[in-house]
């Protein structure tokens, strides 16, 4: 690699770097109220904290020495008196440590969760306006589950627990310094010389924990890939006795994966005894001279043993530097991955307020000079397909397999804009139509279903408020019905990943009584009875003719039967 290419590839790093910085920053003025609660809480907590171990310290002189009172301003002469007042600051302070520990847990704790269910949001909304390309190459579905877990998971410290840490540290560190410095100068500075050697230890870890996560992450990525290839091929595995090939392949990749994510934790486990190593010389260096201060007379046993106390909670923010530079890094890097899919390009209209209205339309699709041909390709899929359906109809797209029928229907339906010609949806180009409006009016039933790992039930509700004699009124449509009242669960019966409790027939069927859910105005049927019976299918087409009566429909098949119902049929030669 040559030096441009090197410093190409910093400065992208950089600008990435900014981007995550600035997307995690905006989240932190956004809800700044709750933040300046939060960070009063700690900085509270850090105060009272150090106070409770002074007073200590002037509890132990109060009863060692009869002369010993530090609040001698106040006149309290009798001891009784004296000792009270101390004890009622030292309660006051432990009452006001636990309300103010509670307070940036409600606050600052909880802003870590709301960040977590904002970046999932986040995903959500980019990734279903990704293009197909996108979601098949950069973005698989692997890539998205790592992102929406393992880096969701790690971002979100950031947003809060990484912050108390780094506030704990700050104001905990500094009062605690503060009240050293107060009791003795040089006894302080023997214990915070050892300090010095900590920092390049730090940032020696940081590094290499940072570069181990990473690709920890990155194969996360490609194993969770490699997890729905094998669910999705689970019944050939069968067919093919492959099962035990593949059971070993992923046993030797989860394997792999355990040990690139055993040795970024591995890395991070050795803040402790880096950290602990550190305090206890410390302390030591602090127990050997300050046992000859108080022989010597210079010291009290009460500010000895609070300074033992403040180094103990020196130890707490020193420990917490290691893991703060970890998150940080950590958290950094995660959300720089997710903004790769924030920053994505999308197949929408930026501004909402500029789309049209996508109802009231007699012509629903009008097609000219309509051109597709894959990148990858010499020689088009098809070309000059013209077309006019008005709203109400029915429009079958025949053909054999491999001459576009799929590709054809995510043209018209706005799935893929990569094409030459004219697509008009209601009288408008897809890009002036608003996604989520367009999504409402139309369902797709894909050609190979796709199920959630859930029940019967909710994946035929998914979003809609049905109750279950509506949801039984679809499977009846779709032919479902006996079927479904004849596993023992009915309605509950988990599908599995990929709906693989399900035959290839009735998962077409289940996901066309879905789609027959949303009561869309037009309905896209990508070849969805292709594993149903003939028998199955009749009944089906009959109950979709009376069913969907001036709705219009773009129905593929390879079967001509299958087509009998509609208005116009396009064949593909």
């Amino acid at each position: 690699m040559n030096a441009s290419s090197s410093a190409s590839i910093k400065n992208q790093d950089l600008k990435d770097t900014t981007r995550a910085k600035k997307l995690w920053f905006s989240f932190i003025v956004d809800h700044w109220k709750i933040y300046l609660l939060g960070f009063s809480s700690v900085l509270l907590t850090a105060f009272v904290q150090v106070l409770s171990t002074r007073i200590m310290g002037w509890i132990l002189d109060f009863f060692a020495s009869k002369d010993s009172f530090p609040f001698e301003f106040l006149y309290l002469k009798p001891r009784k008196d004296q000792f009270l007042f101390l004890f009622s600051i030292l309660l006051g302070a432990k009452v006001f440590q636990m309300i103010s520990r509670v307070g940036w847990r409600l606050t600052l704790g909880r802003q870590t969760h709301k960040a977590s269910a904002q970046l999932r949001r986040d995903i959500w909304d980019s990734v279903r306006m990704f293009p197909v390309k996108d979601l098949n190459s950069r973005f698989t579905k692997g890539v998205l589950m790592s992102l929406s877990t393992s880096d969701v998971n790690s971002a979100r410290f950031v947003y809060g627990f990484s912050l108390v840490a780094l506030a704990d540290f700050l104001f905990l560190g500094i009062f605690t310094l503060v009240t050293m410095f107060t009791i003795n100068v040089s006894l302080s500075l023997w214990s915070l010389a050892v300090l010095l050697f900590l920092p390049p230890l730090i940032r020696y870890l940081s590094n290499a924990e940072i570069i181990r996560y990473g690709n920890a992450q990155k194969y996360l990525g490609e194993f969770n890939d490699l997890c729905s290839q094998v669910i999705a091929t689970i019944r050939l595995q069968r067919v093919t006795q492959t099962g035990e090939f593949w059971r070993a392949r992923m046993i030797e990749e989860a394997d792999t994966y355990r040990h690139k994510r055993l040795d970024a934790v591995n890395t991070s486990l050795l803040y402790i005894p880096t950290m602990g190593a550190t305090t206890i010389i410390s302390l030591s260096v602090l127990f050997i001279i300050g046992i000859q201060y108080v022989l010597a007379g210079k010291m009290s046993i009460g500010d000895f043993v609070a300074m033992q106390g403040l180094v103990f909670l020196l130890q707490d923010p020193l420990f917490e530097l290691g893991f703060i530079i970890s998150d940080w890094k950590k958290g950094i890097t995660s959300l720089t991955s997710l903004c790769e899919v924030y920053d994505n390009p999308q197949d929408r209209v930026l501004n909402a307020d500029e789309t049209i209205e996508v109802h009231n339309e007699k012509e629903t699709l009008y097609v000219e000079g309509l051109k597709f041909q894959f990148e990858d390709s010499d020689t088009p899929l098809f070309e000059n397909i013209n077309l006019s359906l008005e709203k109400g109809k029915r429009l079958g797209i025949l053909g054999p397999i491999g001459r576009g029928k799929s590709t054809l229907v995510d043209i018209l339906c706005g799935l893929r804009r990569n094409h030459e010609g004219v697509v008009l949806f209601n009288g408008h180009r897809f890009k002036m139509l608003e996604h989520n409006q367009l999504r409402s009016i139309i369902g797709h039933v894909p050609q190979k279903p796709f199920l959630f790992a859930a029940s019967i039930r909710d994946n035929i509700k998914i979003d809609k408020d049905l109750n279950d004699q509506q949801i039984w009124e679809y499977l009846k449509l779709a032919c479902l019905d006996q079927d479904i009242k004849n596993f023992p669960d009915g309605l509950d019966t988990p599908l599995g990943e990929w709906g693989i409790n399900l035959s290839g027939g009735q998962k077409q069927r289940l996901t066309l009584a879905r789609a027959l859910a949303r009561a869309p105005e037009v309905l896209f049927l990508d070849d969805c009875l292709s594993a149903v019976d003939t028998l199955s299918e009749e009944k089906i087409l009959s109950n979709l003719n009376r069913h969907l009566k001036g709705k219009t429909i773009i129905w593929v098949a390879h079967r001509q039967s299958t087509l009998k119902y509609c208005d116009e049929v396009l064949e593909l030669g």
